[in-house]
C-alpha cells in the first residue's frame, strides 16, 4: 500500500510554479544612465542684485511701532522695554553697483579685395581662304610691260607739267618723252637720245657684259637752256644697282647737250626727259619703242 506524498512536495511545486511565472511576465531594465556633459560645457554664474528686506518708508506714512513688552492686541500694556541691541536685526551691507560689462572690441570685417575680370575680346574667327579660289597672276609679256611703263612715263610726265604749272614765275619747265608729238620737242628730244645711247654704248658697263646682266630702268633728266644738266633721277630702278649707277653715269659723261633751240627756249628754261633704258642681253643700250 502506498505511502501519502508528503504535503511539503505539492508545495514545493507551486512556488517553483509561481517563481517561474513571475520570471517570464516580470521585465527587468537596467537603469537609464544619465546623459553625460559634453566636454563643452559652461560654468554659468549669475549675479543677483541684493534687495534689502524692508522698502524706506514713504513721505506720508505713518512710521509702525516698535515691538514693546508687554503689548497687547488692545494697546493698553503699562510697561514698555527698550529693544535691546541684540533684538535689533542687523543691518544688511548697502548693494555695491557693479561696472557694466565691457564688450568686446570688434574686429573690423576685413575688406574683401574685389578682383575685376575684365572681358577678353573673342578673337576675330579667320575665314579659311581657298587657295583654289586666288586668282592666278596674269603671265606678264614684253608687250604688257612696255605698257605699264609707258604709263607710267605717261601719269609722270602729267606730274611735272603740273609742278610746272605751279612754279610759274620761277623756272619754266616742260616734261618731254618718248610719247611727245609735239615736234620741236621731239626732234631735241630725239637728237639727246642719239648722243646718249651713242656715248653708252662706248662707256657700256663691263661687269654686266661678263655675267650677262639685263634689265629696264625709268631715268628722269632735267637739261637746263644751255644744255648742263640740273639733276639726275631713277624714277623706277631695274633692280640691279650696277645697271642703275651705269645709266647715270652715261647722262653724265654724254653731257653737256646741245643748247635749246630759240623755239624752245622763248619759253622753256628746263626740259624734264623721262626716258625708259634698256639693257640688252646682247650688251648694248636701248631704249623703249616708240607708238
Amino acid at each position: 500500500m502506498r505511502q501519502p506524498l508528503p504535503a511539503i512536495i505539492p508545495a514545493l511545486l507551486g512556488a517553483a510554479l509561481l517563481h517561474l511565472v513571475v520570471i517570464f511576465t516580470v521585465q527587468f531594465a537596467p537603469p537609464t544612465p544619465a546623459p553625460a556633459l559634453p566636454d563643452t560645457a559652461l560654468d554659468v554664474l549669475l549675479l543677483r542684485n541684493i534687495v534689502p528686506t524692508s522698502a524706506p518708508p514713504a513721505p506720508n506714512a505713518t512710521p509702525a511701532p516698535q515691538n514693546q513688552a508687554g503689548d497687547s492686541p488692545l494697546g493698553n500694556a503699562s510697561v514698555t522695554m527698550a529693544l535691546t541691541p541684540n533684538d535689533v536685526p542687523p543691518q544688511l551691507p548697502e548693494p555695491v553697483a557693479l561696472p557694466p560689462p565691457v564688450a568686446p572690441p570688434t574686429q573690423k570685417p576685413l575688406q574683401q579685395q574685389t578682383v575685376i575680370h575684365h572681358p577678353q575680346p573673342a578673337p576675330t574667327p579667320v575665314e579659311p581662304v581657298d587657295a583654289l579660289a586666288l586668282p592666278t597672276a596674269p603671265t606678264a609679256t614684253a608687250a604688257s610691260i612696255f605698257a605699264s611703263q609707258g604709263a607710267e612715263i605717261t601719269q609722270l610726265t602729267s606730274d611735272l607739267d603740273a609742278r610746272a604749272t605751279l612754279e610759274s614765275g620761277r623756272l619754266r619747265r616742260q616734261a618731254v618723252s618718248a610719247s611727245t608729238r609735239e615736234l620741236r620737242y621731239a626732234n631735241y628730244l630725239a637728237a639727246w637720245a642719239r648722243k646718249v645711247e651713242r656715248i653708252g654704248n662706248l662707256n657700256y658697263p663691263q661687269v654686266a657684259r661678263e655675267q650677262q646682266l639685263y634689265g629696264n630702268l625709268i631715268l628722269h633728266v632735267a637739261v637746263r637752256a644751255d644744255g648742263s644738266v640740273e639733276h639726275i633721277r631713277v624714277v623706277r630702278s631695274s633692280g640691279l644697282e650696277v645697271l642703275d649707277q651705269a645709266a647715270i653715269e652715261i647722262v653724265k659723261l654724254a653731257a653737256p647737250y646741245a643748247p635749246f633751240p630759240p623755239d624752245i627756249a622763248k619759253d622753256t628754261d628746263v626740259l624734264d626727259i623721262i626716258r625708259t633704258w634698256q639693257f640688252t642681253r646682247r650688251g648694248v643700250l636701248g631704249w623703249e619703242r616708240t607708238r
